[in-house]
């Protein structure tokens, strides 16, 4: 019999099932990518969405998204399937269960940034892994933005750092191709509610779009 998976919240999820997303979570990205768990479950920002795709009550991927203001956009803060399930097929469908969710809600446009393959001291090993990530979502139908100095902050006060990414997008508008979006429109928006950079922000003014 096919496994059947299905798209659930995060907070209808058992304690036990919640601890399995925390797993899948922390393993999938780097500390300086990811918030503090306790913040995904507990401290969300209104409107922010976090679902588990899951199979016999057992998690096996997450995603967690934001809404960017009143654009009908919603930014991709998470996107991970566990270690242990690469490979079968179920980034595609924790994907494919996402964008028609999403398009339930009334949502027209998915953004998201993945990590640049062209950042400085990247090991071979390592681009070829943000490469196989960016191909992943071009096959999904995702599209990579024409921007360059794209950089997202970590850290806080003091201590904050930039890390270079690349921005990407996918209608989810049936019909409606993602190029009617100008770039420089979607990167001040992720600047603006992703980050809560104001416009005049030195980062947001260094980066470029060529539309």
């Amino acid at each position: 019999m096919a496994k059947v998976y299905r798209l659930q919240p995060v907070e209808a999820l058992s304690s036990v099932a919640v601890d399995d997303v925390r797993r899948i979570y922390e393993d999938g990205f780097p500390k300086h990518l990811r918030a503090d768990f306790s913040d995904i479950t507990g401290h969300r920002q209104p409107g922010e969405l976090a679902f588990a795709l899951v199979q016999d009550e057992r998690p096996s991927g997450f995603a967690m998204l934001r809404p960017l203001g009143g654009t009908g956009w919603i930014f991709l803060r998470y996107f991970v399937v566990g270690a242990e399930r690469r490979g079968r097929g179920l980034g595609g469908i924790l994907w494919q269960q996402l964008t028609d969710r999403l398009r339930e809600l009334g949502y027209t446009l998915l953004v998201f940034d993945v990590e640049d393959p062209a950042e400085a001291g990247c090991g071979e090993d390592e681009v070829q892994i943000r490469n196989r990530r960016i191909g992943f979502y071009l096959r999904q139908g995702a599209s990579l933005l024409p921007v360059s100095g794209y950089r997202t902050p970590h850290g806080s006060g003091e201590e904050t750092g930039w890390t270079p990414m690349r921005l990407m997008s996918a209608s989810l508008a049936v019909g409606e191709p993602v190029s009617v979006v100008p770039a420089g429109e979607i990167v001040a928006a992720v600047y603006r509610y992703r980050w809560a950079l104001a416009p005049d922000h030195p980062q947001v003014t260094g980066t470029e779009t060529a539309d």
